[in-house]
């Protein structure tokens, strides 16, 4: 793999963090109001949709941020070596 096409990974994913979290909590938000529906008062209704709002898109976060923290180090196994790498890399086989 290029080393630019790693780099546009990288950015490409932390890019797309806040629409991930955005949809998690949507998601949420729809799930709580659904399993809220079943309470009889609007409050007890909203409330458990806030937190499952909150829940969802916090733990969503949290395992985005710590999957795209180690994303450099998976693709570094992938990538093409350096160009000044490869020199040194022949020099030492010959």
């Amino acid at each position: 793999m290029p080393r630019w096409l790693a780099h546009l990974v990288v950015v490409v994913g932390w890019l797309a963090t806040p629409a991930l979290a955005w949809g998690a909590s949507y998601l949420g938000m729809w799930l709580g109001a659904l399993f809220g529906a079943r309470f009889a008062s609007p409050p007890a209704m909203l409330g458990v949709a806030a937190l499952v709002t909150a829940s969802a898109g916090f733990s969503t976060l949290w395992v985005w941020v710590r999957f795209m923290r180690r994303v450099p180090h998976l693709l570094s196994h992938h990538m093409a070596p350096r160009a000044s790498q490869q020199h040194s890399e022949v020099a030492a086989a010959d």
